[in-house]
This record gives structure tokens, C-alpha cells and sequence, in this order.
């Protein structure tokens, strides 16, 4: 019963995700330097030449059948399936190579952030500096061995990760502390077996002990 409620209260969060990627500034230069090559003018329905395009393109029947975009949504989002490892359909975009995590980790918070074209806050500062703790998720995702988990931290504070399996065993322990603004941590599960894990963060500091949120991961090996 305990281990129940344990993976109930685990899967049952909310990604709230904080307007900071700008489209123009770190999402173009991207594709431009590593798809335009093979996508500036929508080949293989995928058009990689401007904010419009990408959003328009849209994957055929018997593909994955869907925009390639899809906004707060970049775990089914094909696009990132396409640049992620073992992709459901084809073979892992660019050819020739792969985009850095620094990359996908910016085009997926892109996403889940609405894949707007202009960055929704007033200014910089507000960008920088959060006003509550916001989970942005883990990428790669699935992942093998190691993910980078996200998260946007309004203060300076002690925090604890602990990942669990899906019996509900603790499998792994992570505390640092957070930065204001975007923090990462990444997790690897060498030692593990594929399956699905689940994992929780917390502040541990005094009176901003709070939780910051929980997620759900994939390992395949």
C-alpha cells in the first residue's frame, strides 16, 4: 500500500515551465548551422529556414503523423524525438553527427515553454531570476545511461534529488545546492536495469524546505 501511494504521489506533478528560451537568439542559430543544410526548404516536410516553417511543418501519414512542434509538449514533440538517441522513426537527425545536450536541452525547454517566437517576459532580470521553483523536466528522455534534470530556482538554497525505481527502491541520492535561475543535474543509472524510474526533488533549507517537483524517466539499454 505504501509503495502505491509512493508511485501515486510521484507520477501526479506539474511541469510549470518559466519563459526564458529565445527563439530568434538560441533556437534558429541551431537549426540554421545544423539542419538547413539538408531543411531550408522544407525537404522531407520539414522546414528548418525560419520560426513559420518550423512551426508549420508537419509530418506525413505513416510518420509520426503530427507537427513537428508540439507546444508545452516536447516529450511528443517529433522534432526532439528526431535529435534525441534511438528515435521512434528513422535515424537520429543531424546526419552525419548530433546535436550537443546543451542544444536539445534548450530546444526541448523551447517547447515545453510554449514554443513561442519572442521571449513572454517583461526583461532580462525577470528571466534570470524566477519567482518560484519551476521543474522544467529531464532530457534525454528516454536516456542511456545519464539524463540531465531542470529546474528553475527563484533562490540559493540546499536541495536533495532521489531517484527510485519503479518498486518504489531508492536507487540513487543526489544534494547540492541551486543556483538562482536554471539549475542542472545529471543523473546515471549504469548500474541499473531498464525500466521506468521516478524522481523527486526537494529544497532542504530551513523554511524553504519545499518541493520543487517530481518526474518520470525511461532507461533503455
Amino acid at each position: 500500500m505504501k509503495k502505491t501511494l509512493l508511485l501515486m504521489g510521484l507520477i501526479a506533478f506539474s511541469v510549470s515551465a518559466y519563459a526564458q528560451i529565445d527563439y530568434s537568439d538560441e533556437i534558429q542559430p541551431i537549426l540554421t548551422s545544423n539542419c538547413n543544410s539538408c531543411h531550408s526548404a522544407g525537404e522531407n516536410n520539414f522546414n528548418s529556414s525560419s520560426y513559420s516553417a518550423v512551426i508549420a511543418s508537419t509530418s506525413p501519414s505513416g510518420n509520426y503523423d503530427k507537427k513537428h512542434v508540439i507546444p508545452n509538449d516536447a516529450d511528443g514533440s517529433p522534432l526532439v524525438d528526431k535529435i534525441e538517441a534511438n528515435p521512434q522513426v528513422g535515424s537520429r537527425m543531424p546526419l552525419g553527427g548530433q546535436l550537443t545536450s546543451e542544444q536539445v536541452g534548450k530546444i526541448r525547454q523551447w517547447i515545453n515553454e510554449g514554443a513561442t517566437e519572442e521571449v513572454a517576459v517583461s526583461n532580462e532580470d525577470e528571466a534570470l531570476s524566477p519567482k518560484e521553483f519551476k521543474l522544467l523536466g529531464n532530457y534525454p528522455n528516454p536516456f542511456n545511461p545519464s539524463t540531465v534534470i531542470q529546474f528553475q530556482s527563484p533562490i540559493s538554497t540546499n536541495y536533495r534529488i532521489t531517484v527510485y525505481n519503479a518498486n518504489g527502491q531508492l536507487v540513487s541520492t543526489i544534494d547540492a545546492r541551486s543556483s538562482i535561475g536554471l539549475n542542472e543535474n545529471s543523473i546515471n543509472l549504469t548500474n541499473q536495469t531498464s525500466g521506468v524510474y521516478f524522481y523527486r526533488i526537494r529544497s532542504t533549507s530551513g523554511i524553504a524546505n519545499s518541493l520543487i517537483g517530481t518526474g518520470k524517466m525511461t532507461l533503455i539499454k
